[in-house]
């Protein structure tokens, strides 16, 4: 298949001026790529040429010309057969003009340091496995035949081309023949503008390390590579980054690989409880950088009211964009009727029992014979999910998600482009309350989406987590969310979280549907299995 590929580099909303940010600075200029990499049919060699040449001219471009920081996303620039050594960030070497290290790596470093930009890339990384070294890290894992080990690592620039920062992701998602470290690392860097970023990689956030040691070590700003596959109803790519961002009150660059058939794009820049200076959910391949004004940690204070949208698709245009469906056969659930004006309800999954208060408005006289409207279902989740079968992972969730019909097999997915979809249910206020652990191992966020694959703004939602107190001998908090703002849009409105104790374990199976589970299960490995063959 033939893409077309737009090139359009756009800018983000605040005017910027021409200088370097410096620790003075209020702000900095944060830059991240949306990126569609180029197609498996070119050669090797070939590929990443073209691909390097993409990125360098979108640093040299005129719209970059005031970034500070620019990140471009997971695994689009090249492949394990064509890795690179990446020098350790103690040694302080530029590899512009160092043949020690691949072309694009070299051409990378010094496209830094001519424009005068830190760069923050994503590449498959080689490194010589010895003996010696595994003992001194107390590694017992043995190395491969051919005395290399291969990484999944983010390498960071600064204005001169010399690395400062490497990380090796550690939550792989597959990735065949791709090694992690003993432990996870816990990677940082300061700029000369004063700002100090630690970094991870696409699957990486949803886990306790190293993305809470960063938070915990008070980390406020954080670049972000990822080739994200987007889940509905709580885990698309700018909705996952919007809530992360939010939640921990913290800068956020986050740069989305780009194949939408796949399921593949997202990029943003959020300001924590500020909001979102500019993001994008994309439903056709593009290159894209999105450039905004970020304000230093300290100055984070009223949120902001602008429409952060970079670029706009319709509901119907967004029906290319593939995405998965969580398990949710297996959630304790309940049908709403939303022909009534209010429902009060309590559901319960295990010992998570959340309550539902909602005021809805149903507006029948826009439903013809030819309309279709999206239904709703309440549900409840506390136990252990599978992520394509490459992990499992601690959950829990209190949540409202759209439906095209009234089964429950048909929530979290759409209804097709062509068909004639009419906003027929309105919800006025919704509100969910429940009592959930207070523990160092769950993270509880706000969890909102629209109808075009965006996150609700959080300025429209109250989310509240009240003190730690004790209850049957446990530490637990109260949690309240409330939507604010009549919206007719909603796909999903939740408390979600993650219980990192959890990770590892069986997976949850309780009340599913044991033939639909398969199938759904087959489905994602198959899904997954397309992936790797498409970029590798």
């Amino acid at each position: 298949m033939k893409f077309l590929i737009n090139f359009l580099l756009i800018v983000g909303i605040i005017g910027l001026s021409h200088q370097i940010s410096t620790p003075d600075s209020p702000d900095y200029v944060g830059g991240v790529v949306e990126f569609n990499p180029e197609g498996f049919q070119q050669p090797g060699v070939q590929r990443i040429e073209r691909n390097m040449e993409a990125y360098m001219q979108i640093i040299a471009s005129e719209e970059a010309q005031d970034v500070d920081i620019m990140v471009f996303p997971e695994s689009t620039l090249n492949m394990k057969n064509y890795a690179t050594f990446v020098p350790h960030p103690d040694d302080e070497v530029a590899p512009c003009e160092d043949d020690r290290y691949e072309f694009y790596l070299r051409n990378i470093s010094c496209a830094a340091r001519m424009h005068r930009k830190y760069i923050v890339i994503n590449l498959t990384e080689k490194h010589e496995c010895t003996a010696e070294e595994q003992a001194a890290l107390n590694d017992t894992r043995p190395c491969a035949e051919d005395g290399l080990s291969h990484y999944n690592t983010n390498v960071v620039f600064n204005r001169n081309g010399t690395v400062v920062s490497r990380y090796r992701k550690f939550h792989l998602f597959g990735e065949a023949g791709i090694n992690t470290t003993l432990v996870p690392d816990i990677s940082f860097f300061t700029t000369d503008f004063g700002v100090t970023f630690g970094h991870f990689i696409c699957f990486d956030v949803l886990f306790e390390e190293p993305a809470l040691e960063l938070i915990r070590a008070n980390i406020t700003d954080y670049v972000y590579p990822t080739m994200w596959f987007s889940e509905l109803p709580y885990l698309t790519a700018v909705q996952v980054q919007y809530m992360w961002a939010w939640k921990h009150n913290v800068n956020f660059l986050g740069a989305g690989a780009n194949n939408p058939a796949v399921g593949s794009t997202g990029s943003g820049i959020y300001a924590g409880r500020r909001g979102p200076l500019t993001y994008v959910m994309s439903s056709t391949p593009m290159r894209r950088l999105l450039v905004a004004r970020v304000p230093k940690a300290h100055t984070l204070t009223d949120p902001y009211t602008h429409d952060p949208v970079a670029v706009k698709f319709s509901e119907e245009e967004m029906v290319d964009l593939w995405l998965k469906r969580d398990h949710l056969d297996i959630h304790t659930t309940k049908l709403i009727d939303v022909t009534q004006q209010s429902g009060h309800e309590q559901l319960c999954f295990d010992t998570l029992c959340c309550h539902f208060d909602y005021e809805i408005e149903f507006n029948d006289a826009i439903i013809t014979d030819d309309a279709s409207y999206y239904r709703y279902h309440l549900a409840v989740f506390d136990g252990v999910r599978t992520y394509d079968n490459v992990a499992t992972g601690g959950v829990l969730s209190c949540g409202i998600f759209a439906c095209p019909t009234e089964d429950l097999e048909s929530c979290a997915t759409r209804f097709n482009a062509t068909d004639n979809v009419v906003p027929a249910t309105t919800f006025k206020s919704i509100k969910i309350s429940g009592t959930f652990p207070s523990e160092s191992h769950v993270l509880t966020l706000p969890n909102a989406l629209n109808n075009l694959i965006l996150p609700i703004n959080l300025n429209e939602i109250n989310y509240h987590e009240g003190e730690e107190r004790t209850e049957d001998g446990k530490n637990v908090k109260d949690i309240n969310m409330e939507l604010t703002v009549a919206r007719s849009d909603i796909r999903t409105f939740a408390i979600y979280g993650r219980n990192f104790e959890k990770d590892g374990q069986d997976v949850t199976t309780g009340g599913a549907n044991p033939i639909a589970f398969s199938l759904m299960t087959l489905l994602l490995v198959f899904t997954y299995t397309f992936v790797l063959k498409r970029f590798d």
